[in-house]
């Protein structure tokens, strides 16, 4: 039997993606890339004027279909309702990256035993239980196809103990242990739902980006470069992407329950 050439099985033509939290940072990047390889592309957002505008910049920038969704990751009727409304327009979701997450609307102070309780919840609920109503929402539309391919968002935070002195003499609150927990949770949710969701042809799989090049202070970021083998912070537009795409897609057809990092070293980098 022929097989499919490279270029074929990367291709997302005549296929659907969705990215939540689509609008802005890592979810923008990934977005424009499923656009770029030919996907209808679903974004969500808190924000139904948000998504809307995403969607409209993705039809007019890559010539694909679009569809921007209202959906909070923390109410179970948003998100089963955005779900709702993506297979009433397009059937079925071939691509689903789990992007949305945040802080809950908590103040860190990057310092454990001043970090508040409710700190800690929103961490927990923005990262790990709006990760698994996404999860489960997308279980329930693919499980009767037989197919489909996950991506969750995580962090090279949680793969090791953060070295803070990266942060010294920087206007920065460092890295929170509450976000740490709460990836590390979300790569734990990975790891059991590819094992669930193996039998019904669903792939699972992780991204943990390394820190990316967004505005901090040049001290920061030299310092962070210092401790990367590549000696610079991630790209936003260009270095994330690329991994996204290609986990989502048949050339990864035989990878599930992976974790693949993409921090430039860092986290290999001692």
């Amino acid at each position: 039997m022929k097989t499919a050439s490279l270029k074929q099985a990367l291709s997302f033509e005549g296929k659907t993606a969705m990215v939540t939290g689509g609008c802005q940072n890592f979810g923008l990047e990934i977005s424009d890339g499923f656009a770029e390889m030919g996907a209808a592309v679903i974004v969500t957002s808190r924000s139904r004027d948000k998504a809307a505008s995403r969607a409209e910049d993705i039809r007019r920038e890559f010539g694909v279909e679009a569809l921007g969704l209202e959906m909070n990751i923390n109410s179970e009727e948003s998100v089963a309702k955005a779900f709702a409304a993506a297979k009433e327009r397009f059937g079925t979701v071939d691509a689903l990256v789990s992007n949305a997450g945040g802080h809950g609307g908590g103040v860190t102070t990057g310092d454990l035993p001043q970090e508040p309780l409710a700190t800690w919840e929103g961490y927990l609920r923005d990262n790990l239980t709006g990760a698994f109503l996404v999860l489960r929402e997308y279980a329930r539309l693919m499980i009767p196809h037989r197919r489909g391919a996950v991506v969750v968002i995580a962090s090279v935070s949680s793969l090791l103990g953060r070295d803070r002195r990266v942060y010294d003499g920087q206007e920065m609150i460092p890295v929170a242990v509450p976000y740490t927990a709460s990836k590390a949770g979300a790569i734990g949710l990975v790891y059991d739902c590819a094992a669930l969701l193996g039998r019904h042809n669903i792939r699972v799989n992780a991204i943990s980006p390394g820190g990316f090049e967004r505005r901090q202070p040049q001290g920061f970021i030299d310092a962070y470069s210092s401790r990367t083998p590549l000696g610079r912070m991630g790209r936003d537009g260009h270095d994330l992407k690329g991994a996204a795409v290609f986990l989502c897609s048949d050339a990864a057809a035989y990878i599930t329950g992976h974790n693949l990092y993409v921090d430039g070293g860092f986290s290999r980098f001692k």
